[in-house]
């Protein structure tokens, strides 16, 4: 990654007032070049020049990162290129957390990343939450399930049932709210095991505009 690239994302780490360390500097910017080269072969994000990789990805996990939780067991759900579980990883050292990706092109992306920048909390699986949940016998493990704008609530909420434990949280990025308030997903969801906690609202610099987060927290049956 080069300097004007880097400098960019300083600058906008500073104005969502997250600090990053020089070594998290240097893990992003490892990061960042693996995402390039690969994405020259395979379709992992639309645009893949840095700058907007940084504005349109980087930050948006940067700043969805500063309002969950500093440690605990996290996933990400169908991870894709990364995001935002990678940035979750790399600015969060007490996070253990786990990439959830189906397609093997995209888990072989984020396993070769994990040994590119050497992250030691970051684990990568290729397969199916449902899958994870059997193995090891580990149902119910996850502290925190993210995912960013993947699925609508009901299926997401219903892959993070068996793998989140209860009391434990499942989060939902989404992009610009429509005026007026609330939308469709927000009001339907499987109330009999979630129970919607709060919307969290952010803005990312460089105009990229604002975005928002559902919580939910998995009830406790015990």
């Amino acid at each position: 990654m080069d300097k004007e690239a880097s400098s960019l994302l300083e600058q906008g780490a500073e104005t969502l007032r997250i600090p990053l360390t020089p070594q998290s500097l240097r893990t992003l910017s490892l990061y960042i070049d693996e995402l390039q080269r690969w994405t020259q072969v395979f379709n992992l994000v639309g645009q893949y020049d840095a700058k907007t990789i940084i504005r349109k990805h980087i930050l948006d996990s940067l700043a969805f990162s500063h309002i969950l939780p500093e440690q605990g067991v996290f996933a990400d759900l169908g991870s894709g290129a990364g995001f935002p579980g990678f940035v979750l990883g790399v600015t969060g050292q007490k996070r253990e957390v786990f990439l959830i990706e189906t397609r093997r092109k995209r888990a072989n992306f984020l396993k070769q990343a994990v040994r590119t920048t050497g992250v030691e909390n970051i684990r990568v699986f290729e397969g199916r939450a449902e899958e994870f949940a059997l193995q090891d016998r580990r149902p119910a493990w996850f502290d925190t399930v993210v995912t960013r704008a993947t699925w609508d609530i009901i299926h997401f909420l219903t892959l993070c049932l068996p793998i989140v434990r209860e009391g434990g949280r499942a989060v939902a990025m989404r992009g610009p709210r429509r005026k007026g308030g609330g939308t469709a997903v927000e009001d339907h969801f499987p109330r009999d095991s979630f129970v919607q906690e709060a919307i969290s609202e952010y803005r990312l610099p460089f105009g990229e505009g604002d975005r928002y987060a559902l919580f939910f927290r998995k009830k406790c049956f015990t």
